[in-house]
């Protein structure tokens, strides 16, 4: 839906609903992060790979394991839903931000006896009452027997002068009103997961109701928050299992451990300290919204930052926790299609470590344009430029180890060798993000959407594909179709390429994100991005 949107320029998909297109995008956002990549890396592979490895049958407490598994589609419904909702779903009737239903002659009469002042026909001190609230709604509709109205107080179209218009007009267009759907002609703020909330619930956005109203706010807090419980019910018994049922032979001795599973306690350590962090800050913002609490409200002495803080504290190392089990992954194939040795093995292990460790201490560089004071961002701005060393130890490892070995040309391979142009394309448009002079340029244009769908797209899910690839005669017992194997990686490679590069151009040129149209002069960019979609979608077809 939003590459078909951001084809070409106009909305001729979500018909100039851009709140629409931004709950989309964020229950794109919120389902890709919580109920796609989590689940593969944590739910598929550490549950399967865990206890073979440390020498157990199953894991320690194998309910509760499946207590985490049914979490997780109760909590995508709930995220599922909000990118559907109709705009009546719920209602929020709240004086001060008010809004209207224009449902019949009373209403409208009552809605300029309310702010028009004395005489029915005085708009001007209703639009100064209007001017001053939060308005969200922008939903257009063309009346054909009548005039184009636009549902956004600030744009009438008939104020020319309403005192001019005869009280007969009044009542045809009420009339009109009424020949359309007999409910729901509404002026309100909308219940949608609000604009610029996105998938990390900016506040104050995200923090009052009467700039999102009661619903789809709601439903996206509540989704997270199950997903965080059912992440983890399920790290917690894993971490368990390695820690009581493992061999006596492994129960000190990392080294007899394989690198997927070493990255996997390694992240599992990372989501205890983060995930009761972004627990925490949801339940804050379900108390500022409903329980008249104050933690981000500035006016009542909160700070709307502190939300941003809790989040990427919980939001960056999310981006380790998601690659380091993909180290692990292509740690264990280079040997295996190389015929050698990985290089430096401990080097390995200790970059992945670091990485993780660091990975507490740079979540400012989301925030640069927030209000932390200079000394601040050139702090987190050294640390990121910093984390990129483990990166690139492991990129000389790799390498090295390729360098002089007796390569097999395997699908398995193949997606390596993407996992590593993706990963060193997304983690140099990262590195050049972390200075606090060019991030502020590009940011939240389409720049940092391509840098971040490099990573936790084109990489993390060549490394995931990999990973199945290298498992599937273990975990099913038949044989995959090495044609249509190729086939995916191909389509898959050129689709990545071809949807995310573009929009480093796009973005370096100063588009912003979240934004549903565009101007003529980025149709090419955007176009050649859909059409890589398209082969993106082609390539899951070979997959399945």
């Amino acid at each position: 839906m939003i590459r078909w949107e951001l084809a070409y320029p106009g909305s001729h998909f979500f018909k100039g609903d851009s709140l629409r297109y931004l709950q989309v995008i964020t229950a794109h956002g919120l389902t890709m992060v919580f109920y796609v990549v989590i689940p593969l890396v944590f739910g598929f592979l550490a549950n399967f790979l865990v206890p073979y490895h440390v020498g157990s049958k199953d894991v320690a407490f194998p309910r509760l394991n499946s207590l985490g598994f049914w979490f997780l589609p109760a909590g995508f419904l709930l995220i599922s839903k909000p990118a559907f909702l109709r705009a009546s779903f719920f209602k929020y009737f709240d004086k001060p931000s008010f809004y209207m239903n224009v449902i019949d002659y009373n209403s409208f009469n009552k809605f300029f006896y309310l702010y028009g002042g004395n005489n029915f026909y005085d708009l001007k001190s209703c639009n100064q009452h209007l001017e001053t609230k939060e308005w969200a709604g922008r939903k257009k509709v063309n009346l054909t027997n009548f005039f184009y109205y636009n549902y956004s107080p600030k744009l009438y179209t008939f104020q020319k002068d309403l005192t001019t218009y005869s009280n007969s007009l009044w009542i045809n267009a009420l009339n009109l009103f009424k020949v359309k759907k007999k409910k729901n002609y509404i002026i309100k703020c909308s219940n949608s997961i609000l604009t610029m909330s996105g998938w990390t619930f900016i506040t104050p956005f995200s923090s009052k109701p009467k700039y999102t109203g009661l619903g789809a706010q709601d439903l996206a807090i509540i989704s997270a928050l199950i997903s965080g419980v059912s992440t983890t019910v399920s790290f917690t018994n894993l971490l368990i299992t390695r820690r009581t049922l493992a061999m006596p032979g492994l129960r000190n001795r990392r080294v007899l451990i394989p690198f997927i599973t070493i990255s996997l306690f390694l992240t599992m350590r990372m989501l205890t300290i983060i995930t009761p962090i972004l627990g925490a800050a949801l339940l804050m913002l379900l108390m500022d919204r409903h329980w008249k609490t104050s933690f981000f409200d500035y006016a009542y002495g909160g700070d709307i930052v502190l939300f941003n803080h809790l989040f990427w504290f919980f939001g960056h190392p999310e981006v380790y926790v998601v690659m380091i089990p993909v180290f692990g992954i292509i740690n264990m194939i280079i040997p295996m299609y190389n015929t050698r040795r990985i290089a430096s093995k401990h080097h390995l292990i200790w970059a992945s470590y670091i990485m993780a460790y660091m990975g507490f201490l740079v979540w400012g560089h989301h925030m640069y344009l927030v209000g932390l004071d200079h000394r601040s961002r050139s702090l987190y701005s050294t640390v990121t430029v910093m984390i990129s060393l483990p990166a690139i130890v492991k990129i000389v490892n790799w390498t090295l180890t390729l360098f002089n070995g007796f390569l097999r040309l395997d699908i398995i391979f193949l997606f390596f060798v993407s996992f590593f142009t993706f990963f060193l394309s997304g983690g140099l448009t990262g590195l050049w993000l972390s200075h606090v002079s060019l991030d502020i340029y590009t940011h939240d244009t389409f720049y940092v959407v391509a840098h971040f769908h490099f990573m936790f797209s084109a990489a993390t899910f060549s490394g995931i594909f990999l990973a199945i690839y290298y498992y599937f005669h273990i975990l099913f017992g038949v044989r995959y179709s090495k044609l249509f194997s190729y086939f995916h990686w191909l389509y898959w490679t050129l689709g990545q390429w071809l949807t995310f590069l573009p929009l480093f151009w796009v973005g370096y040129n100063g588009l912003p994100r979240r934004y549903h149209d565009y101007p003529l002069v980025f149709m090419g960019w955007h176009g050649m991005s859909s059409l890589g979609h398209l082969l993106t979608l082609i390539s899951i077809f070979f997959y399945f």
